[in-house]
């Protein structure tokens, strides 16, 4: 499993209407005031003294929504995206092809945003975690990048795998989902989807990874253990089913844990 060391700054900028609607809220109490016309004033000066106010408030809401759509533009991308081999320097780059203001730090432990109010944000690539970094409020006090905290045994190398020939084993493992799970390149969302189905129903899955598989994009299947007959396999490919191809029951690598995966390290890999 992967975790990050921990940093009290760490925060998620989410969209957030509270300082709006604190301006929102003064300005109705200010032209509520406003509308009573103080001895010794003329309408048409309370007239212009309103319309000065009302401008004041406008700019303010306007900067305040400016600098929370540009933070939300960042989030947006971040969110669209997945790479868990991304670099510090890969993160800045796609960063700046997209306009925004990013460089790496000066030790590459993590990348500095800055917005156009000057503004400045920290990003850390995140590895296999949802969005293609973590976003902090302060600079990260630590090295950027999961932490690795697994067993020794937990990805074995070049292990092959016994196929089942158990033909009601097959059927059961076959009508459990419908096929395909994903669309065609994205088979680590649909291994880990094929994964939560069959541990969830009793099966003990492991995960096969060939790093050299889709023009060296990375394949990711499952096999699943029959029941009734201890090692004996069949394996799953997310988008072609259940398959009885020798191929699909050896791989580079196994593991029985989706999140060992970012411990192989590819470069890139789709989702």
């Amino acid at each position: 499993m992967t975790d990050l060391a921990p940093n009290n700054a760490h925060a998620t900028l989410l969209p957030s209407l509270k300082y709006n609607n604190f301006f929102i809220d003064v300005a109705t109490k200010i032209i509520a005031e406003i509308n009573r016309v103080p001895p010794g004033f003329m309408p048409f000066e309370v007239d212009l003294r309103d319309d000065v106010i009302l401008i004041s408030i406008l700019l303010v809401l306007s900067t305040s929504a400016c600098q929370a759509s540009e933070e939300n533009d960042l989030w947006l991308l971040l969110s669209s995206y997945e790479d868990i081999g991304i670099t510090i320097e890969d993160l800045a780059f796609f960063l700046a092809t997209h306009g925004f203001n990013a460089k790496p730090s000066s030790n590459d432990s993590y990348v500095t945003v800055v917005m156009s109010s000057g503004k400045e944000v920290y990003l850390t690539p995140n590895g296999a975690s949802p969005r293609l970094a973590d976003l902090w409020m302060t600079p990260p006090t630590s090295k950027s990048g999961p932490v690795q905290v697994i067993p020794g045994d937990a990805i074995k190398i070049n292990a092959s795998y016994v196929m089942t020939d158990d033909e009601e084993f097959i059927k059961a493992v076959s009508r459990y989902i419908m096929f395909p799970v994903t669309p065609l390149g994205m088979c680590y969302d649909g291994s880990e989807k094929l994964d939560s189905t069959y541990s969830g129903a009793g099966y003990h899955v492991v995960f096969l990874y060939d790093p050299s598989g889709f023009n060296s994009q990375g394949h990711l299947w499952i096999a699943v253990e029959n029941k009734d007959h201890s090692d004996a396999w069949l394996a799953v490919d997310s988008y072609y089913g259940v398959m009885t191809d020798k191929e699909y029951y050896s791989a580079p690598y196994s593991f029985s844990e989706f999140q060992y995966l970012d411990s192989i390290n590819p470069k890139w890999r789709l989702v």
